[in-house]
């Protein structure tokens, strides 16, 4: 599938030219289903926190000021993978409405002052779709973007807001599910004892 771009280039944070994804014009036709399938830490922000969002390479996707009483999502298998979810009107995630947006508790993190959440979304995905740096404009709202690079999956949610996943963290916390009694990820490798 070959994604549309419009004209304008943003550098992100650390100086890389990402051209703009038109995400008006992703087709998600031919997507596969997929879910989060591991538990995430979610804190409550005391609000003040900066909060950077960071790839498996280092690179900076994205970066917010937290608000008291902001969901504080933290990816256990990479810890610089943080981020304050938004909806589509970029309003963001409140810590005490979290299993109102797709998730149940699965467990207290008292060392973290937070909860252990699993999702329960299904999520449309063109998995591996990004070829090249990219930028969500206004991702998570105005002046608030999302860097991609080779090899992120792009993601439609139910409300039908598209964003992306980096992809060491794609392949460390997401499945993709069945389909036509045929799954379409690439199996993982056995763990060593």
């Amino acid at each position: 599938m070959k994604l549309i771009y419009s004209s304008e280039i943003i550098n992100n944070p650390e100086g890389i030219p990402c051209t703009v994804l038109d995400v008006t014009s992703v087709d998600f036709t031919q997507s596969v289903e997929g879910r989060k399938a591991t538990e995430t830490l979610v804190r409550r922000a005391k609000g003040g926190e900066r909060i950077e969002t960071k790839n498996s390479e280092g690179k900076v996707e994205s970066i917010y000021t937290a608000q008291l009483g902001d969901a504080i999502f933290i990816n256990l298998h990479n810890p610089d993978d943080i981020y304050v979810p938004s909806d589509t009107d970029g309003t963001r995630w409140q810590f005490d409405g979290v299993l109102e947006k797709g998730y149940e508790v699965s467990g207290e993190d008292k060392e973290k002052t937070g909860i252990l959440v699993k999702s329960t979304t299904v999520s449309k995905l063109l998995h591996e779709a990004v070829k090249e740096p990219t930028c969500i404009k206004d991702a998570w709202g105005s002046g608030q973007h999302q860097f991609l690079f080779e090899g992120a999956t792009l993601k439609q949610s139910n409300n039908r807001k598209v964003t992306g996943i980096d992809k060491e963290a794609f392949d460390a916390t997401w499945e993709l599910l069945p389909s036509n009694n045929q799954y379409h990820h690439k199996p993982k490798p056995p763990s060593c004892p």
